[in-house]
């Protein structure tokens, strides 16, 4: 039998090509291109995840220095918060002493000028204080 004339599509190599043979023979054919087709789609998305997987590690390093941006600014406005919060203490503080100090002063000259009051009424009426 000469091989020279054979027919691709004859599977059986009876020299006779079917219907049968012609539609498994495509069928096959479709196979062969539809894993072409997928085996390139699959390089296509392997390429793709390298190059998200790039993108994704260039963007975590902006996210990591736009967080530490975040970051030391919320702790100096923190800071700066503190520090205005501290000096508002101090003032309140010092301000509070004060009126403290004046209570004590009118509270004592209060006390004074009841002493001398009780005296002036003790000695009105004929006691001693």
């Amino acid at each position: 039998m000469a091989e020279e004339n054979v027919n691709p599509m004859d599977l059986n190599g009876d020299g006779k090509v079917t219907l049968g043979e012609k539609v498994q023979y495509h069928v096959g054919k479709a196979g062969e291109k539809v894993e072409a087709s997928v085996k390139k789609v699959y390089e296509g998305v392997k390429e793709d995840a390298k190059d998200a997987l790039e993108d994704a590690k260039v963007l975590a390093g902006k996210a990591k220095v736009k967080g530490k941006e975040v970051y030391d600014k919320a702790a100096d406005k923190a800071k700066d918060v503190y520090a205005k919060a501290s000096d508002k203490a101090k003032d309140l503080y010092a301000d509070a002493k004060e009126e403290i100090a004046d209570a004590k002063e009118d509270l004592a000259e209060a006390a004074g000028k009841a002493k001398a009051k009780v005296g002036d009424l003790l000695k009105k009426d004929g006691k001693e204080a």
